[in-house]
């Protein structure tokens, strides 16, 4: 049986995650003038594989990496990896903080796919919870003027795709 990590250590991981987001948020916005959307991804990409080979190698290589459903880890993959995409060119379209709040739409989105394709339940608690959550990001994102922005768009898509390769 795996054992969990404590609360505090979990928490340290949470507060790196939402580190490390900000600084690719914040990176990505400032080197977009530059670059492109898939050179970011690219150089993104590039350098967590050299990040990660280290930990792949002290845990027993990629031969521990064996799996009999190769084909739905790549398309997962894909529909992350676009997501991602999605994401940053949202952010050359759209304020930061409308950003953020519409990839929060992604454990929503996350329940709504597991409810429909990996028959989940739905409880009232998740109900309200999603509920909720849209009447937050609506008050977030604010489109009264009747207009949607194509960057908001984008950014729900990859929400979606973020929700997608979590199922």
């Amino acid at each position: 049986m795996q054992r969990l990590p404590s609360k505090p250590t979990a928490a340290l991981w949470m507060a790196g995650w939402l580190a490390l987001m900000l600084v690719l948020a914040i990176a990505g916005r400032q080197a977009l003038p530059e670059l492109n959307v898939v050179q970011i991804m690219e150089v993104r990409s590039v350098f967590g594989l050299f990040l990660l080979c280290p930990v792949v190698h002290l845990n027993g290589g990629f031969a521990r990496l064996k799996t009999t459903r190769l084909g739905l880890h790549i398309a997962r993959n894909l529909v992350l990896y676009g997501a991602q995409l999605g994401w940053l060119f949202a952010l050359t379209l759209i304020p930061l903080g409308q950003v953020v709040a519409i990839e929060f739409t992604m454990p929503i989105w996350t329940a709504l796919l597991a409810t429909s394709f990996l028959g989940e339940g739905m409880t009232a608690w998740k109900v309200a919870a999603i509920m909720f959550g849209v009447i937050c990001v609506v008050i977030i994102v604010r489109p009264a003027t009747g207009e949607i922005n194509p960057g908001q768009l984008i950014a729900l898509a990859a929400a979606v795709g973020f929700g997608i390769s979590r199922c």
